[in-house]
């Protein structure tokens, strides 16, 4: 890749060093639909295909298209400097600021035996969780997760997760707050905690490099996990990962009812387990909040 195409407009100079240090890059095929001209293809990164976007719509729509069309399989990767049509959970609008990480990974098939075969799809998104947060922690950071997919450092959002399943095949989305976050203003109005950047003390490169992390280490520890760790273990693994375990918390629900209740853990299905007026309850919907 041409060093000076990195000053273009829509590439974060956060950028710079990692499109130079995972180069050279080969422009994706202008005959390829699910490709469009301009954009850079590489696999130089991690153990798969790594598909580079100046812009797009979604890094979640361009992976399920590309997966569709067989050029894009498991571990495999896209990610974009700007990303205009980012969501969450929901279908919320998520905000891609500049230089921070956009980016969407394949997962690989459900195991076909073994303790994880009927548990891994009510997990995953917790397995997902507990797999980048290991990767995360070696560099340097301490993190919570705000069941069921947001990221927090010291109490604030540095990040997300969404995995949707297209045609029997599962990708995760991630954004992580690595240059900028949005105010408060920029929030929606039941947010439940602040945004913030996420502090590597151990990590100094940029989003390209980040996603090198996330991919090559994230799949060793996925396999790992899923070799020796047996589901009811993970679970007791997951609760000190888990934000505001043992705590009092003020539980919304899709009704708009809202009370208060002790997070007592999780269930083995990935439910929030709560305590309250004497009794337990699993929540499997609904948002919560600090108090």
């Amino acid at each position: 890749m041409d060093p000076a195409s990195v000053d273009e407009p829509s590439v974060h100079p956060f950028w710079q060093d990692d499109l130079r240090e995972y180069g050279p890059w080969a422009p994706a095929d202008p005959d390829c639909g699910a490709i469009p001209a301009g954009w850079l293809v590489g696999s130089g990164l991690a153990h798969g295909t790594v598909v580079v976007a100046r812009t797009c719509a979604s890094t979640m729509e361009l992976a399920s298209r590309l997966v569709s069309q067989g050029l894009l399989g498991p571990w495999g990767a896209v990610i974009s400097a700007r990303q205009t049509q980012g969501r969450g959970q929901l279908r919320r609008p998520w905000a891609s600021l500049a230089g921070n990480l956009h980016a969407s990974i394949v997962l690989p098939p459900a195991p076909g035996e073994g303790a994880w075969t009927h548990a891994i799809s009510d997990l995953l998104p917790l397995v997902v969780g507990h797999v980048f947060s290991e990767v995360l922690g070696r560099l340097g950071t301490d993190l919570r997760i705000k069941w069921p997919n947001d990221i927090l450092q010291c109490g604030r959002k540095v990040g997300g997760m969404l995995i949707e399943e297209r045609n029997g095949t599962s990708i995760v989305g991630v954004g992580l707050n690595l240059v900028d976050s949005p105010d408060d203003s920029q929030m929606r109005e039941d947010h439940s905690v602040p945004a913030a950047k996420i502090r590597l003390p151990f990590f100094s490169s940029g989003p390209l490099a980040l996603l090198d992390q996330l991919v090559n280490h994230g799949e060793n520890v996925y396999a790992v996990m899923l070799d020796e760790i047996p589901p009811p273990r993970f679970i007791s693994m997951f609760e000190s990962k888990l934000a505001w375990f043992g705590r009092i918390i003020l539980v919304k629900e899709g009704d708009d009812s809202s009370y208060e209740a002790l997070l007592t853990g999780l269930s083995l299905d990935g439910g929030l387990v709560l305590r309250r007026d004497g009794g337990e309850s699993v929540l499997y919907s609904g948002s919560i909040f600090p108090l």
